[in-house]
């Protein structure tokens, strides 16, 4: 059972129901068959949006605030009669009154086969929704059916494909649920009245190795516990999870037995926690893999990790190292994998088990099977005092430096001066947050700027703090009658990291009193969520 913090909406947007009949003017049901061996189709929308960042994919589109204008419609009728056929078409889409349906197209007129009941099958097996002509090239798909054996079938009432019965001489509407997906970083999605905090999930992984008692070394198979240690209670994210079935066996082509890397998500430390400070607990059982190894006794390994060590497994090619485990002979530790004692010096021993021989083994008394080696120093990562080469210990390193060879990588800039007295301006009011108070850190993402209003109303606005595309951060008056007269902004990428400083005083106000102008730029590579301390001055230009 996985238990993780992600969260995901599936919220129904629009919810349209359309009539298989129609009306006169006075509100009398009537038939309109046109012919009666044909039944005419139209097909409506139930737009379903749905909210999960990380779980991302190909088939669904993303929400668009374009209106939809075309359906791409593919669907078969009277399977198994004279008269089966497959219709794939483009159909333009109107609308009334917020509800969406496909106009009149000759191409959906349905022939019915059968005499008795005088009524067909169709069966729709593709249904997407276009801003455009889908035969122009710059039109995109908005809106997706899912089909129900997908991994977003769930997500709807009824998926494709859609089984229905028509009647000739009628005009069918029949509703089609579709989906797109909400790909925003924000704490806000649509609704009114409900905040959602999106949490990143990240990806640890492990590999392990079965070793017997003549130190012959297998690919392991195992299955993992994985506890959260760092609040005031142990949380169990994940309990018996078992190596998948697709990521390990045996390779017939080269006779060998193989296993992936066994992957899964944690949570960041929610509880304040230190980055040394272990919050990650994984148990690992070994498990029996007939053909493999001979039934071994069952064995259990513990491993705790830090906030530091996962993020120190992230390359920065993007790529993760896995954390190696060995369920081997305790008693053989130093070893050579057959209970003898270990000689560091023989080059052709192994004295940790990684399957890497001492002579070229860059941690020889430690297992590292990926020879991960940062600074090229000769020493393996997972035993080098010093990864990144900066001559700085890694236990001396700013935090989030130990892999970084700057040796001013997280120095602090000089303490942030205080700010002066308004005066006769007026002080700034962030997002809620007495200015006064100083020691306060508001989180700001790059999809959801942080406003400033003036004074401690909030319904006067001075501006936002806010990206760009490049991931700089910007201070942005858009507030003409005002100007920034002195400002204070520090800024951090984590809480406890080292801080930036930006400070300017006694400042005037800009020739352009017509345009809003960046009053501030501060150059960076920021994403996700970042803290700042924002307090100001603020002047009215009729003043100057």
């Amino acid at each position: 059972m996985i238990l993780l913090r992600k969260y995901l909406a599936i919220v129904a947007v629009f919810s349209l129901f359309f009539t298989s009949c129609t009306k006169d003017e006075e509100g009398t049901l009537i038939n309109d068959p046109g012919s009666e061996s044909f039944a005419e189709l139209s097909l409506g929308a139930n737009l379903n949006d749905f909210v999960n960042r990380a779980a991302v994919k190909q088939s669904i589109p993303d929400c668009s605030s374009d209106a939809p204008a075309y359906a791409h419609i593919e669907l078969t009728h009277n399977a198994g009669t004279d008269l089966e056929g497959i219709i794939n078409v483009n159909v333009p889409i109107l609308s009334e009154d917020g509800s969406f349906f496909t106009d009149y197209d000759e191409d959906l007129k349905i022939p019915v086969a059968n005499a008795d009941d005088k009524t067909a099958t169709v069966s729709v097996t593709t249904f997407l929704v276009y801003d455009g002509d889908p035969d122009d090239a710059g039109s995109t798909v908005i809106w997706a059916a899912p089909a129900t054996t997908s991994e977003y079938g769930a997500f709807v009432n009824q998926g494709l494909p859609y089984n229905f019965p028509i009647r000739a001489g009628s005009k069918k509407y029949v509703d089609i649920e579709v989906l797109c997906f909400d790909d925003r970083e924000v704490n806000l999605y649509g609704y009114q009245f409900f905040d959602l905090v999106p949490e990143v999930l990240h990806e640890v992984c492990i590999f392990a190795n079965y070793c017997d008692d003549d130190g012959r070394h297998y690919t392991a198979n195992y299955s993992l516990e994985v506890i959260y240690t760092g609040g005031d209670e142990n949380r169990t994210l994940y309990t018996s999870m078992d190596l998948p079935e697709d990521s390990y066996g045996f390779d017939e082509d080269t006779g060998d037995y193989y296993a992936d890397p066994f992957c899964f998500a944690v949570p960041a430390p929610m509880f304040d926690e230190t980055s040394t400070t272990e919050y990650i607990r994984i148990i690992a059982t070994l498990s029996n893999w007939e053909g493999n190894y001979p039934t071994p006794a069952e064995e259990e390994i513990v491993l705790n990790l830090t906030w530091s060590q996962i993020m120190e497994s992230v390359r920065e090619d993007g790529t993760i190292d896995y954390f190696h485990i060995l369920f081997c002979d305790d008693d053989d530790d130093p070893g050579n994998g057959n209970g003898e004692e270990c000689d560091p010096q023989d080059p052709a021993a192994d004295c940790d088990n990684d399957t890497i021989p001492n002579g070229q083994d860059n941690c020889p008394a430690t297992p590292n099977t990926d020879q991960a080696d940062l600074d090229e120093d000769g020493i393996g990562d997972v035993c080098d005092s010093d990864i990144d080469g900066d001559d700085i210990l890694n236990e001396n390193e700013n935090p989030g430096c130990v892999r970084d060879p700057d040796p001013t990588c997280g120095d602090s800039v000089a303490e942030c001066p205080t700010l002066p007295s308004a005066g006769d301006c007026e002080r700034v009011y962030v997002a809620g947050t007495d200015v006064t108070d100083l020691t306060e850190w508001i989180a700001i993402t790059d999809s959801e700027p942080l406003p400033i209003f003036i004074g401690n109303n909030t319904t006067v606005a001075l501006g936002l703090i806010s990206f760009d595309a490049d991931g700089d951060m910007l201070l942005i008056n858009t507030n003409t009658s005002f100007y920034l007269k002195d400002y204070r902004l520090e800024i951090v990428d984590e809480l406890g990291d080292a801080i930036t400083c930006v400070y300017e005083d006694d400042l005037t106000a800009p020739e352009d009193t017509n345009e809003a102008d960046v009053d501030v730029e501060v150059a960076g590579d920021f994403s996700g969520t970042v803290y700042v301390r924002f307090s100001a001055n603020v002047c009215s230009r009729s003043d100057t």
